[in-house]
């Protein structure tokens, strides 16, 4: 047993004494994402036009109050005239009875125990109809698009004329009943309340020569518009009931505003040329004793030299000598690979880890096609961290084939 304890140490002691190690780069760099839909590249100007739909619900409720207002009038003036129309039988009723018995008064007539007759008494009228208080109804407030440019833009194209044209509608804001949650017990209590709300934006996006590219409701899901916490829900109902009106004024402002931040970084992803950062990991290898990396030391420096130079075009084609050049560098090295030798320079770990490397740069390349091959491979190599680094980047990759090929 002790024999075997030893050859299993000495084993292992061996193994890591050929065990490279990986260097971990976190990088980061900028570039240009490419729009999911081409605009004609005639055209570097928008437009945008504000459409405020939001006044037609005005003019709905407004028209339904009048009517509901009219029809509350027209109620009350016929209950009105049969409240008069009674009140006055009654006072016939009664007059005829005071002149029956003022006259039998005067004549003399007593009851039949000798006491005077007694006064009528007067009758007892209805309650008169109350006039009817038809609540105002609460109206969308009017949007002042004069400023909306500082909401909306579209990076890669300047504002002007003769250009795209971007319409913006803004609908009405739906509201929905305030939700309540608790948190704590006894002096701990916090009620939290939140306004729920929906307010879509309908969004259309026309070319002068590719007609309508972009028509999308946005929106359409619940919203929530977080209110102040307090100690009492009674304090709750006293805030409602001074600044009711309010509030909903304030939801308004506060979800257009949040509605039309959100409508810029739509627009920006579907048509703009928006800046981005792209943070990765990056592979190199340690200094190993018996084996000197310096050619993937040079090799992961022109990548890096060549990713930071993909921000400078749209298409990454200043970029493409020194993505070639860094390509060029890990290939020589793979040249080297062997799969079954844990012990090789570039053994399994080592290769895996370029193979990743090599992908992103591929990408950058627009080679998709490649870039996928290779980065299956490493995918399917048996190498954990490499999997791990794969997985995590193949949508980012399908997601850049698909606007590089919508482009070019």
């Amino acid at each position: 047993m002790k024999q075997l304890l030893l050859t299993v140490a000495i084993f292992c002691g061996t193994s890591l004494s050929f065990a490279q190690n990986i260097n971990d780069h976190r990088m980061t760099f900028r570039y240009i994402q490419l729009p999911n839909i081409k605009i004609d590249n005639s055209f570097d100007q928008y437009e945008l036009k504000v459409e405020h739909d939001y006044l037609l619900a005005n003019e709905d409720s407004t028209a339904l109050h009048k009517m509901r207002q009219d029809a509350a009038i027209a109620s009350f003036h016929q209950l009105s005239d049969r409240y008069h129309a009674d009140r006055d039988s009654l006072d016939r009723s009664y007059l005829q009875s005071l002149s029956t018995w003022e006259k039998a008064v005067a004549a003399g007539s007593t009851n039949a125990d000798g006491t005077p007759l007694q006064k009528p008494n007067p009758p007892m009228y209805p309650e008169p109809p109350a006039y009817p208080n038809i609540p105002s109804p609460i109206l969308h407030s009017p949007y002042d698009a004069t400023n909306i440019n500082q909401l909306v833009s579209v990076e890669g194209f300047e504002e002007g004329m003769g250009g795209i044209v971007i319409s913006i509608a803004i609908q009405p804001i739906q509201h929905f009943p305030i939700v309540k949650t608790q948190k704590g017990t006894g002096a701990t209590v916090k009620h939290q309340y939140k306004a729920p709300y929906i307010l879509p934006i309908e969004l259309k996006v026309q070319s002068p020569t590719q007609g309508i590219i972009l028509e999308k409701t946005l929106f359409t899901n619940t919203m929530y518009y977080n209110m102040p916490d307090r100690s009492s829900h009674y304090d709750h109902e006293l805030y409602m009931l001074d600044n009711h009106g309010a509030l909903y004024s304030e939801i308004e402002a506060y979800a257009r505003n949040a509605a039309l931040n959100s409508t810029r970084t739509y627009l920006n992803n579907e048509i703009g040329f928006v800046t981005k950062a792209r943070s990765i990991e990056a592979y190199s290898v340690k200094r190993f004793k018996d084996y000197d990396y310096s050619d993937v030391t040079d090799a992961f420096t022109k990548m890096t030299l060549a990713l930071v130079t993909v921000k400078n075009d749209r298409d990454r084609s200043g970029a493409e000598d020194k993505i070639e050049e860094a390509l060029e560098a890990f290939n020589a090295i793979l040249e080297e690979s062997n799969l079954h030798d844990n012990k090789a320079r570039i053994n399994d770990k080592i290769t895996a880890m370029i193979q990743c490397n090599i992908a992103e740069l591929l990408v950058w390349k627009a080679d998709f096609d490649k870039a996928e091959g290779i980065a299956n491979i490493a995918l399917n190599s048996g190498e954990g961290k490499a999997k791990r680094h794969i997985r995590d980047e193949m949508g980012f990759y399908a997601d850049q084939r698909k606007r590089w090929e919508a482009n070019y």
